[in-house]
Order: structure tokens, then C-alpha cells, then sequence
């Protein structure tokens, strides 16, 4: 009977051991399938972001290479331009450009004929109702009008 006992033990532990490591096992599968679905989702979600990061990449380097071309366009444009001024032997005047001669022509003929002649000593008039100042004097001639 001495040995009975400790044999019933032994398995009644063994039986009790194999549940709870089954228990264990169950479990640790049920979290590592958990984390195996966690970390799928995971990269899934970081695919999708590079998929998406990648297009926006395209469209800026699209939108900059049109950007590109125009400039360039633009820039051979402007040397036609440049090359078409340079080999003309008559310097072209702009639409305005000879309304604006005509004008300035008439004009400068205009102010050469009438010359102001201003005396340097004379004292500017006073616009103000009472005299003030410098400006305070009598109703007579002043002193250019005399020299005169």
C-alpha cells in the first residue's frame, strides 16, 4: 500500500500536467494566431500607405515635369524672341511707341517757347487770410517788382 499511493499520484499529476500543458498550448496558439492576424493587418495597412505614397510620388513628379516643359517653352520662346530683335537691322518701336514720340515732340516744342522767368529774390505768395511771418507786408510793391 506504501507504493499504491504515490503511483495514484504520479497519475493523477500526469493527467492533471497533460490539461493544463494542453491549456497552455491552446492558448499560446490562440494569441500567436492573434498576432499572426495582428501583424498581417499590419502590413496590409503599410502596403496600401506605400501604394498610396507612391502614386502621390508620381503625380508630383508628372505635375513638375509639365512644369518643366513649360519653362522650357517659355524659355525658347523668349530666345526666338531675343534672336528676332537682335537680327533686325531697325529697331522696332512698340505700338505705343509712336503715339508717345508724336506726343513728347509736340510738347518739348512747347515748353521751349515759353520760358518763366522767375526772379530769385522775390519772397513766395501768402495764400493764408492774415499775413503771418516772413509774409507780413504792406499792399505795395515788392522789392522785385521795383527792381524791375
Amino acid at each position: 500500500m506504501d507504493v499504491l499511493i504515490p503511483l495514484a499520484l504520479l497519475v493523477v499529476g500526469l493527467i492533471i500536467g497533460f490539461f493544463v500543458a494542453r491549456y497552455q498550448y491552446t492558448r499560446d496558439g490562440v494569441a500567436g494566431k492573434a498576432n499572426k492576424t495582428a501583424e498581417q493587418n499590419i502590413k496590409e495597412i503599410m502596403a496600401q500607405q506605400a501604394e498610396h505614397h507612391v502614386h502621390q510620388t508620381r503625380q508630383t513628379i508628372e505635375s513638375i515635369e509639365k512644369q518643366c516643359q513649360s519653362l522650357k517653352q517659355q524659355v525658347d520662346e523668349y530666345e526666338t524672341l531675343l534672336v528676332q530683335n537682335t537680327d533686325e537691322d531697325a529697331p522696332r518701336v512698340p505700338f505705343y511707341g509712336e503715339q508717345a514720340s508724336t506726343y513728347l515732340r509736340n510738347n518739348l516744342k512747347g515748353k521751349e517757347k515759353v520760358q518763366i522767368q522767375s526772379v530769385s529774390a522775390t519772397q513766395p505768395k501768402d495764400f493764408a487770410n492774415t499775413g503771418s511771418g516772413l509774409f507780413v507786408g504792406s499792399a505795395g510793391q515788392s522789392t522785385a517788382e521795383k527792381d524791375r
